[in-house]
């Protein structure tokens, strides 16, 4: 409890008091209280006491089983009777003296579930689905090792997870960790490696922002080079309009679904739809699935601009704005009018998914495959193995605008804006110029 004292030539009162040091140690203070009369200096002398108990974080009931718990783990490890569970009990219950909740120590997947819960209330579907499939591989990965404590895992054994599945490795071979053998299929692109370290990096990293670990295993875990992925090539303005002519043949549907499963008016429609969605990637630069959920109120009519965001940027908020070229005005304007904007451009196609067995992918491959129209093969799949890779698709018809407005000498900066992209480095993957573009621009050099 503070006292007061008084100095010898000084007219003011000093207060002094105890304050129980983390050490269990205690310190004097003295404290001037600025007052000359006794009762006002008593009060203030308290206050300060207060002030300092607060300030330090040790009220006297807190202090006191603070230093009970420490005085516990001195007695325990004087005996040799200190062991990892009952260092780990006493520091849980500090915790909980300090902040009121108790200290929570987890395994690599318990941690796994709690993080992929809380991306599920903020995620979208399709990103928590990838998620939840490569931390169930990095689990499987990790065999017994998954129910170790979350600090256990290393960044080398991250980097060897990510290089098991750029080698091939998959959940069905079983556990890899801790030395033991699995088998491999063909290797995988590094891109597809990478992006599996990116997620469980990502798990990681919350662990280290909520307190769990000092440092993520994956801090300066170094990317795979991506040279070995997949390079996109284009259609021609000719293949294009293959594409849709061979769209609006009923042919392609009757090779695709069973027979006599869809009536007359409803084949029609699906095949207008596709016509549609064919010109929409190729004229707007439109992904797949964002082509397919396109609604009327996406369409300025008055301006012919085409307004959408896109779904793979959605979490940057950033909608794109492109003008309607000649043919899509052509194409809309073919359609009935729709006064409701909620109504989808494609209302044929609209929530049909892009993947599976009969999903729009699938489709648009037998659409090419009706138009004759190479998808040039890089790999071939494998049953229960790798999948096979091509190197044009319906995402073919965006590198197919990019590359035909930088042949027609469009700006890299015009282009950027109509396909939104913010990097220069990923929009150079989507061009290719034709040789007679490059020869046309090597003959502007002079000649010495």
């Amino acid at each position: 409890m503070a006292s007061i004292i008084k100095r010898k030539g000084s007219p003011y009162w000093i207060a002094t008091f105890d304050i129980p040091q983390p050490d269990g140690t205690i310190r004097r203070l003295k404290k001037s209280t600025k007052k000359t009369k006794k009762g006002e200096a008593i009060e203030e002398a308290t206050r300060l006491e207060d002030l300092e108990l607060k300030s330090n974080g040790a009220t006297g009931e807190k202090a006191t089983r603070a230093y009970a718990i420490l005085s516990d783990a001195a007695d325990a490890a004087a005996k040799g009777e200190l062991s990892e569970g009952r260092a780990r009990e006493l520091i849980a219950r500090l915790c909980e003296v300090s902040t009121g909740e108790p200290l929570r120590f987890h395994t690599v997947r318990s941690w796994s579930a709690d993080w992929l819960a809380v991306k599920a209330t903020t995620g979208k579907p399709t990103t928590i689905a990838r998620y939840t499939t490569h931390i169930t591989a990095f689990l499987a990965w990790l065999g017994d090792k998954a129910d170790a404590k979350l600090e256990t895992v290393t960044k080398a054994e991250l980097r060897a997870f990510r290089d098991a599945i750029r080698n091939g490795w998959k959940e069905s071979d079983g556990q890899a960790a801790g030395g033991k053998p699995c088998k491999t299929v063909n290797h995988r692109t590094a891109k597809t490696a990478n992006h599996y370290a990116v997620d469980v990096a990502g798990m990681f990293r919350s662990a280290m922002r909520n307190g769990l670990l000092i440092a993520s295993p994956a801090a300066a875990l170094e990317r795979l080079p991506e040279s070995d992925s997949i390079e996109r090539e284009v259609f021609t303005v000719a293949e294009i309009g293959q594409l849709v002519n061979a769209a609006g043949n009923p042919d392609w549907h009757n090779s695709f679904f069973p027979a006599g499963k869809v009536d007359e008016e409803t084949l029609a429609d699906r095949c207008s739809d596709w016509q549609g969605m064919i010109l929409f990637g190729f004229y707007a630069g439109a992904r797949l699935g964002d082509c397919v959920r396109l609604k009327w109120g996406n369409v300025d009519r008055f301006r012919k601009t085409l307004s959408f965001m896109p779904a793979k940027t959605d979490r940057k908020k950033k909608r794109l704005e492109v003008p309607l070229h000649p043919r899509l005005v052509e194409f809309l304007e073919s359609r009935a009018a729709v006064t409701d904007k909620n109504s989808p451009i494609f209302p044929a196609l609209f929530g049909t998914r892009v993947g599976s067995g009969q999903g729009l992918s699938a489709q648009f491959v037998a659409i090419m495959t009706a138009a004759k129209v190479d998808r040039h093969t890089l790999r071939e799949g494998i049953k229960g193995g790798q999948r096979a890779q091509h190197a044009r698709g319906f995402h073919a018809l965006r590198h197919s605008l990019t590359s035909t407005l930088a042949n027609a000498d469009v700006s890299e900066e015009i282009r950027r804006r109509i396909v939104g992209h913010d990097s220069a480095e990923v929009h150079a993957g989507y061009t290719h110029h034709e040789r007679a573009t490059l020869a046309r621009a090597i003959e502007k050099l002079p000649s010495v």
